[in-house]
Formats: structure tokens, sequence, C-alpha cells
């Protein structure tokens, strides 16, 4: 079956995600990435899509990789991480606001993601975008998408303190996720031109 076609926004939002979380060779080529010990997605990854969680979809790149098929496996990763994400796209027509929540989708799931929309709107935090939550999102001028994509950051970071704090082992991949975040938010301001 092939790709569904995707607007070149989305693709552009697919291929930061995959951008930020992707290892790459010396030739700027998608690589596999051996996980260490103890770090809870599996043994590896291919642009953030691990053996444990997407056990299927991280075994393809792998064989794609290995098989020297560098262009394609870069297009099945992109669409893979948007696919993954999908959801979110149903929660605002803002572009940015979805770029920014395709990017917590893929590090939280959907549930962790609708959380820090939640938070960012001030509504109750439950994981399920209904009703309240959408009548919430709608509310918020187009004039406030910048304002309320600070907000969006602001409650990924304390979404993230609060399920994992920056303690122990944890604190030492803290500054990682915080560049992340700043990312995420510099990227999705590019579509409020």
């Amino acid at each position: 079956m092939p790709a569904p076609t995707r607007p070149p926004y989305q693709l552009s939002i697919g291929q930061f995600i995959l951008n930020v979380e992707a290892r790459r060779d010396d030739k700027g080529r998608l690589a596999v990435y051996k996980l260490p010990k103890g770090d809870g997605g599996g043994t590896f990854e291919v642009a953030g899509i691990n053996d444990r969680y997407h056990p299927h979809q991280a075994e393809h790149l792998k064989d794609l990789i290995e098989l020297g098929q560098h262009v394609a496996a870069e297009q099945s990763a992109v669409e893979y991480l948007l696919s993954y994400t999908d959801l979110v796209a149903g929660w605002t027509s803002i572009t940015a606001l979805e770029a920014f929540l395709r990017d917590c989708a893929f590090n939280r799931g959907a549930g962790g993601a609708a959380k820090i929309l939640q938070i960012a709107l001030g509504v109750t935090s439950d994981g399920h975008v209904g009703p309240k939550t959408r009548a919430a999102l709608c509310a918020i001028p187009l004039t406030a998408r910048r304002e309320f994509l600070q907000r969006l950051r602001d409650a990924r970071e304390q979404y993230e303190r609060r399920i994992a704090p920056p303690v122990g082992s944890r604190a030492k991949f803290w500054r990682g996720l915080v560049n992340r975040w700043n990312r995420a938010h510099q990227f999705a301001l590019t579509f409020c031109a």
C-alpha cells in the first residue's frame, strides 16, 4: 500500500522530529543506535523508534539501513513518526500547535500530549481531548498563538517534572530534555509567521 500523501507542512514536522531523534553515520544517513543497558527503550533504535515500543518498525528500519536503502529508511521513518502522532492533528487546525503537540506525542504518547495541552489550557488534565479541552483550545485567539506556544512549552516541562523529575539517573538527561522542548518550541514558532 502506498504511503498517504501528506501536505508539505506535515512532512516538515515529521522531518523535524526525525532530525532531533536521529543518530546519523559519517555520511549523514540514518544509523542504528545500540541503546545502553537499562535505557528502557529496548536494545536499539533508529530515529527514536526503538525495538521495545515500536518493534516492527524498528526492525523494518534496521533492515532497510543494513540493505543500504537509506532514502527509503528516511522516508519510512518520517511517515511512521507522522502516523504515530496523527491523532493530535485532529485537535487543532493551527499548524504551529500541531507541530509542537506532535513532538510531545512522539515522546509521551497521545495521552501525554493531551495532558500537556490540558495543563497549558488550565483544564482538567485527564489525557483525553474531549469537549471541554476542545472548547478551551478554540477560545484561544489566533493572535495569541505565540503566547500559547510558550504556555505549551512550559506545560511540557511541568508535566515532565511531575512524571519523571530530574533526580538521580534522570538528572543527567534533563539538559537534553530541556533543549528538546526549546527546539520544538522554536520550530513551532516558524509556523506563526
